[in-house]
């Protein structure tokens, strides 16, 4: 696992496009958002991303993608990440998920995140997320 800065942008966005094909984000976005106070990034070189962003005492994922699935990717990089924002002072992380997505809401159960909202047609396909919460 390594950190991310400015210069990972173009591999981010290859990892991104690969999970999220219908909606993927352009390196100039990971460039942007990487150079802003509070966000930070981790690559694991076996096929993952994430993007975090801490502001004050809390922690939000603004994105994680995985392209090697069932290999512990996932697990890793949320745990950078609440290692990461735990560091900076937050003591409770935020996310959205898809509702239908089940892999990444068992990992999300299985960190400890708990469902707080829900944020109906949130997806461009209409789909519904879920907030999820975590008190670290």
């Amino acid at each position: 696992m390594i950190p991310a800065l400015p210069i990972h942008a173009a591999a981010m966005a290859a990892v991104h496009a690969e999970v999220f094909p219908e909606a993927p984000w352009p390196a100039d976005h990971f460039a942007v958002l990487l150079g802003q106070p509070g966000v930070s990034g981790f690559i694991d070189t076996g096929g993952g991303i994430l993007l975090l962003r801490v502001a004050a005492d809390e922690a939000e994922i603004l994105t994680i993608g995985v392209t090697a699935r069932r290999r512990g990717i996932g697990r890793r990089l949320l745990a950078q990440a609440i290692a990461s924002a735990r560091a900076a002072g937050a003591t409770a992380m935020f996310l959205e998920v898809a509702a239908d997505n089940k892999a990444a809401n068992a990992l999300y159960a299985g960190a400890g995140f708990v469902q707080v909202g829900e944020r109906r047609g949130y997806y461009p396909d209409g789909g519904d997320a879920l907030v999820l919460r975590l008190d670290i």
